[in-house]
């Protein structure tokens, strides 16, 4: 399925690109004037034969005024077509051709801009089922005699499990999954079943995932990732009480996202832009997307939203809670800041917003993390000042092992100081994730 639809996406191109083209020039508005009205002029042949270059240099002259105020008076006619014994008839269909022309090239950029969306949309659904491929061509490395035991388990507890796996990933995280008959389980339950299981299983589960289709029930365990993330954010709108930035902080089953997106401008239109880019990358990234595929359908939907520009800054950080890897992703967005081991740095270099042009302009960057390393993202309002009073901070509050939520208040605080000094106000915005020990 990823290969037909990336062919597809390739096959809607390049028909696309072997559509003849019309309109693209101003020339066409001269030839079409010329087939309108002076095909059947009797001055036809002394116009267009023997003072072609005269008449030619005289139709160009029109495109100015054209451009200007779409349509055509007598008196815009230059010295050239002073001699035409039709004046009124030739502004008439001269600036019908304009506007014929101008309108065709308007549904052609919106050809494009569909045509860009359409294929983008296949190429990251092409690019995500491949990686769901993968992922299934690696269910792990099974383990029976644990699959037995979790099997016999549930089976004294009078529900013998329709299929029953326990395995190890490429990492050495043990999985248990365990289908059974359509069953309703309460949190508790839950949290009990985990405990058993991790028991018998020599590892510390977290309460399963619960998903139920027809008349069946599996129950996902995941052993206890070896980090806890916890987050903390602050913001203040540059006027009024409407932010342009957006932030969403949340935990998958194996790792810690954090995003934060700034509408271009401020205000309304700019908080539609955030919470839209916000709110759509992280369902995107729910689902098991990954941070590049997920910019390019969020820049799909924000060329299409309206007619007028939009575009938003896209700034996101994940983190495995198991290995402490972190991936970081930035289109447009401002620096970001990393505390490890005590010390602070900044990290991102400068690109444009996604939802401006048919592609995304983003940057990805690995590094890894350990408990007690900070992670802060902020919206360009927030360095005013630039980033060397902000790196001190983050340095202090490390050295207090301060709460994210008092650290990204600390952030805003400072900065809208700092910027009504300035007198340069804007959305300012601190989005912060701590890691701790996961305590097992």
């Amino acid at each position: 399925m990823a290969e037909s639809l990336s062919s597809l996406a390739q096959t809607v191109n390049e028909v696309y690109d072997a559509f003849p083209r019309r309109c693209e020039s101003f020339r066409w508005v001269i030839d079409n004037t010329h087939d309108t009205l002076c095909f059947n002029c009797g001055r036809r042949e002394q116009c267009w034969q023997q003072e072609h270059a005269a008449t030619l240099e005289g139709m160009n002259a029109l495109r100015l005024p054209l451009e200007q105020n779409g349509s055509l008076q007598t008196t815009d006619l230059p010295g050239q077509l002073s001699r035409c014994i039709h004046p009124a008839a030739l502004c008439a269909a001269a600036s019908r051709s304009f506007a014929l022309y101008r309108s065709r090239k308007e549904a052609h950029v919106h050809a494009e801009a569909m045509r860009t969306a359409l294929t983008e949309q296949y190429s990251a659904m092409a690019d995500a089922l491949g990686v769901l491929s993968e992922q299934l061509g690696r269910p792990g490395t099974p383990e029976p005699y644990r699959s037995g035991r979790v099997a016999a388990f549930f089976a004294s507890l009078g529900s013998p499990p329709l299929e029953c796996t326990v395995s190890l990933d490429d990492l050495g995280r043990t999985r248990a999954a365990v289908s059974l008959p359509r069953t309703r389980f309460s949190g508790p339950e839950l949290a009990a079943l985990a405990q058993e299981t991790g028991r018998i299983c020599r590892r510390a589960f977290d309460p399963p995932q619960v998903l139920s289709c027809k008349g069946m029930t599996t129950l996902l365990f995941c052993e206890k990732p070896a980090l806890r993330a916890v987050f903390g954010f602050a913001g203040a709108a540059a006027k009024g009480s409407i932010s342009g930035d957006a932030v969403q902080q949340f935990c998958s089953p194996t790792a810690a996202q954090m995003i934060l997106c700034d509408g271009m401008g401020t205000g309304r239109p700019a908080a539609v832009d955030g919470n839209l880019a916000a709110e759509l990358t992280a369902r995107l990234l729910k689902a098991g997307f990954t941070a590049e595929l997920a910019a390019r359908l969020v820049n799909v939907a924000l060329a299409l939203k309206s007619d007028e520009e939009s575009g938003a800054t896209l700034d996101l950080i994940s983190v495995d809670l198991y290995t402490g890897t972190a991936r970081l992703f930035k289109a447009g967005a401002a620096p970001g800041f990393l505390v490890h081991g005590g010390r602070a740095r900044a990290v991102g270099d400068a690109s444009l917003p996604i939802g401006i042009l048919g592609g995304v302009n983003g940057q990805s960057r690995v590094v890894h993390l350990a408990a007690g390393d900070y992670a802060v993202l902020v919206s360009d309002g927030l360095l005013v000042d630039g980033t060397g009073w902000v790196l001190q901070q983050l340095e202090l509050s490390a050295a207090s092992a301060a709460p994210p939520d008092q650290l990204a208040r600390t952030l805003v605080e400072t900065a809208r100081a700092r910027a009504a000094r300035t007198g340069r106000p804007d959305d300012i915005t601190a989005a912060v994730l701590r890691l701790e020990d996961g305590g097992h």
